[in-house]
């Protein structure tokens, strides 16, 4: 892919995820072999697999509140994006900070690494 085409798709899931759409976004950009790997857990394998966790995580949401996307890196088949989530769990206010960097291969995400920040 070329960087301005890892751009555009970089911008396009941006957005889906700032509107909320973060499982539609899933399904649109991400390879069916991708892998997902926060902090020191186990990598999550495969999109369903990804798809499966973040269901589960929204359903112990009582509201989403936004995401707010602060800033964005573009290199050679990698993005980084550094996001504020605001969210009401069961136990109160969630202000989430994190990096997510993504590798890409043949127009989809290949892999995205989460960076949490307090």
């Amino acid at each position: 892919m070329t960087r301005e085409a890892i751009t555009k798709a970089n911008n396009d899931l941006n957005a889906m995820t700032a509107a909320g759409k973060i499982l539609d976004a899933l399904e649109a950009f991400y390879a069916d072999d991708c892998t997902f790997h926060e902090g020191n857990q186990p990598p999550r394998k495969g999109r369903k697999t990804q798809h499966d966790h973040l269901s589960a995580f929204f359903k112990t949401l009582k509201a989403f509140n936004g995401a707010t996307l602060r800033s964005v890196g573009v290199g050679d088949d990698v993005t980084l994006n550094e996001w504020t989530f605001d969210m009401v769990g069961p136990n109160g206010p969630i202000l989430w900070n994190e990096i997510l960097v993504r590798r890409w291969r043949d127009g989809k995400v290949a892999s995205e690494r989460y960076y949490t920040a307090a």
